[in-house]
């Protein structure tokens, strides 16, 4: 019950943070600019990231074939 309402009030401070001014006027907090600059660049990343891991991961497969068909010769 605590994890809960901790997320709702987490969730509420989200959202006001994020379009602060245009949900109440006068309030200097807006950062949804800020939010998709790094949503860019996280998403970038994260390609990259995600294509060198598959990279890593393929390599292993074939060299795991490679020891088995090796034990089974």
């Amino acid at each position: 019950m605590l994890a809960v309402i901790g997320g709702l009030i987490t969730l509420v401070v989200g959202i006001i943070f994020l379009f602060g001014a245009k949900i109440i006027p006068g309030l200097p907090l807006y950062m949804w600019d800020d939010f998709l600059v790094f949503l860019k660049g996280m998403i970038s990343s994260g390609l990259v990231l995600g294509g060198i891991l598959a990279i890593i991961a393929g390599i292993s497969a074939i060299r795991d074939r490679a020891k088995t068909e090796e034990k089974n010769n």
